[in-house]
C-alpha cells in the first residue's frame, strides 16, 4: 500500500485514465481519414495559418491525402477554413521513386510534429515513409509498441516540453 492506496485502486485510476484520454484522441481523429482530420484541427488549434506537411511519394499517396482532403470537408467549418486559406498544406520531401539517393539527416524542420493523439507502432510504420523524427507534444500517449517500433526502424522520437 502506497499513500492510502491499495494496488488495485491505483490500477483502476490508471485505467480510467488512460481511457478517458484514448477517448479523447479517437473523438480528434476520424479512421477514415486515417487521422487527417485529427491532424488538420490540431494544426488549427496550434494558430492561423496551419501548416500541415503532407507526403506524396506516389499517386497512392496522393489519392489518400485526396480522400482525406474530401473528407474533411464534409465538416462545414474545416472546408471553409481550407478555402479561406487558414490551411497551408506543403509538400513533405522525399527522394524520388526508384531513386537510391539516401534521405537527409533529421532536422527539426524535417520532422513530423504531432501534437495530440495516440503515437501507436501503426502511425510510427506510417510516419517512417517520410520522417526520421517525430516531435512528439506533451499531449500525445505513446504506447510501448510504438516506441519498440520507432527503435526498430530508427526513428527519433522528441519529447517536446509543454
Amino acid at each position: 500500500m502506497a499513500a492510502g492506496i491499495d494496488r488495485g485502486e491505483l490500477r483502476a485510476l490508471v485505467r480510467e485514465a488512460l481511457k478517458e484520454s484514448l477517448a479523447t484522441s479517437a473523438a480528434a481523429a476520424t479512421p477514415a481519414a486515417g487521422g487527417f482530420v485529427g491532424e488538420l484541427r490540431a494544426a488549427l488549434a496550434r494558430g492561423r495559418p496551419a501548416r500541415l506537411s503532407v507526403s506524396a511519394g506516389s499517386n497512392a499517396d496522393l489519392d489518400r491525402f485526396a480522400k482525406a482532403i474530401a473528407e474533411a470537408c464534409s465538416d462545414d467549418a474545416l472546408k471553409a477554413l481550407i478555402l479561406s486559406g487558414d490551411v497551408h498544406f506543403e509538400l513533405a520531401r522525399t527522394p524520388a521513386a526508384g531513386s537510391a539517393a539516401k534521405a537527409p539527416a533529421p532536422t527539426k524542420a524535417s520532422a513530423f510534429e504531432m501534437s495530440s493523439g495516440v503515437l501507436s507502432e501503426a502511425k510510427i510504420v506510417e510516419i517512417s515513409r517520410t520522417h526520421r523524427m517525430i516531435l512528439v507534444g506533451s499531449d500525445v500517449v505513446m504506447t510501448p509498441l510504438a516506441r519498440d517500433k520507432a527503435r526498430e526502424m530508427k526513428v527519433e522520437l522528441v519529447r517536446q516540453k509543454p
